[in-house]
C-alpha cells in the first residue's frame, strides 16, 4: 500500500475527530453566549418594570393626596405624573419581550390590570365620592395594580441564589418590595393624618414600618452585608421620617388632632422612598453590568474558539496536502 493512502488513512479519521470536537465546542459556546444575551435582556427588562413600579408608585401618593384633599393638592403634579407614568409604561412594554415570552400568564395580568388605569383615574377626577372610603378605594385600586406588576417582577426573579448576579437579582426583588411597603405607609399616613387619625391608623403605620424592615434585613442577608440595615437606618432621610413615625404613634388616638402636617409626612417619607429607589438603582446598574460583562466574555471566547478551531483545520489541511505530494 502506498505511503501517502497510509498517511491519509491515518491522519483523516484524526482529522475528522478534530472536526468534530471543534464543532462541539463551539456549539457549546454559541449556547452559552446566548444564554449570557438572555441573561442580559433580562436585566433590562427587570430595570423596566421597577421603573413602571416606581412611577406607579408616585402616582399613588399624589393620587391619594389630591383625593384628601378634596382636589386643593397636587392638581399639577398628578396630572405631569400621570404623564410620565404613561411614558414609562409605554417604553416598558414595547422593550419586555423575553419575561413576557417565559411568564405570559403573569404578564398578561399585569397588561389587563394597566388598561384600567385610564377608568382608575377618571374616577379619581369626577370626585363624586369623598371621604376615607374613596381614600382607600384609590389606595387599593393602585396597590392591586402595583401588587400584578410585583407578582410578575417575582416570577422573573425566582428564588436562586447561587451566583452573585442571581443574589442581587433577589436583593433588589425584596427592596423593590419593601419600597411598595413604603410607598404603602407613604399613602396611608398622607391621607389618615388629615381624614381619620385614629388608633387603626397608628396599627397599620407601625405594621408598615416592622414590614419594611422585616424586607430590608432580608435583602441585607441575601447581599452579604450585615451592616448594610443599621447603615439606612442611620442616613437622614430614614431618622426624620423615624421621628414623624414615633410621633404619630405616641400620640394619643382619642384626641382627633393630627400630631404632624400631611406636608411633612409626605416630604420625609418621599426621601426615604427615593432613598430606597437609590439602593435598587445601583444594584439594577450593577446587574446590567455583569449580564453585560458575562455576554461581551462569552462573545470574545466564542471568537477565539473559531479562529482558533479554523487555524487548526487549515494547518491539518496543509499537511495532509504537504503528506500526499
Amino acid at each position: 500500500m502506498p505511503l501517502r493512502t497510509i498517511v491519509l488513512l491515518v491522519i483523516a479519521p484524526l482529522f475528522l475527530l478534530a472536526g468534530y470536537f471543534a464543532y462541539s465546542e463551539i456549539s457549546k459556546q454559541r449556547e452559552l453566549h446566548v444564554q449570557a444575551g438572555r441573561t442580559a435582556q433580562t436585566a433590562r427588562e427587570d430595570s423596566a418594570i421597577s421603573d413602571v413600579i416606581h412611577e406607579l408608585q408616585k402616582e399613588r401618593g399624589y393620587s391619594v393626596g389630591y383625593v384628601s384633599s378634596d382636589g386643593l393638592t397636587f392638581p399639577e403634579e398628578l396630572i405631569r405624573q400621570r404623564g410620565r407614568t404613561d411614558q414609562v409604561i409605554a417604553s416598558a412594554l414595547s422593550d419586555i419581550d423575553l419575561i413576557a415570552t417565559n411568564h405570559r400568564e403573569e404578564f398578561d395580568h399585569a397588561v389587563r390590570r394597566l388598561q384600567t388605569l385610564a377608568q382608575m383615574r377618571r374616577r379619581i377626577d369626577g370626585g363624586n365620592r369623598h371621604g376615607n372610603a374613596a381614600i382607600q378605594e384609590v389606595i387599593s385600586s393602585y396597590s392591586e395594580l402595583i401588587d400584578t406588576l410585583v407578582g410578575l417582577a417575582r416570577a422573573s426573579t425566582g428564588s436562586d441564589r447561587s451566583t452573585e448576579y442571581h443574589a442581587l437579582r433577589q436583593a433588589r426583588f425584596l427592596i423593590s418590595s419593601a419600597k411598595e411597603k413604603a410607598g404603602l405607609e407613604r399613602a396611608t399616613g398622607a391621607a389618615g393624618i388629615v381624614k381619620v387619625f385614629s388608633l387603626s391608623l397608628q396599627e397599620e403605620l407601625t405594621s408598615l414600618r416592622r414590614g419594611q424592615l422585616t424586607i430590608l434585613n432580608e435583602a441585607g442577608a441575601v447581599k452579604g452585608s450585615a451592616a448594610w440595615l443599621p447603615t439606612l437606618q442611620r442616613t437622614r432621610q430614614y431618622m426624620a421620617l423615624n421621628e414623624l413615625h414615633e410621633t404619630v404613634v405616641a400620640t394619643e388616638a382619642t384626641i382627633g388632632t393630627p400630631p404632624v402636617t400631611r406636608a411633612q409626612w409626605i416630604t420625609a417619607s418621599t426621601a426615604w422612598i427615593d432613598l430606597l429607589r437609590q439602593e435598587e438603582s445601583v444594584i439594577t446598574a450593577e446587574l446590567v453590568f455583569l449580564a453585560s460583562q458575562l455576554e461581551q466574555e462569552t462573545a470574545s471566547q466564542l471568537t477565539e474558539l473559531i479562529w482558533f478551531s479554523l487555524f487548526a483545520a487549515l494547518s491539518a489541511a496543509a499537511f495532509v496536502v504537504v503528506a500526499l505530494k
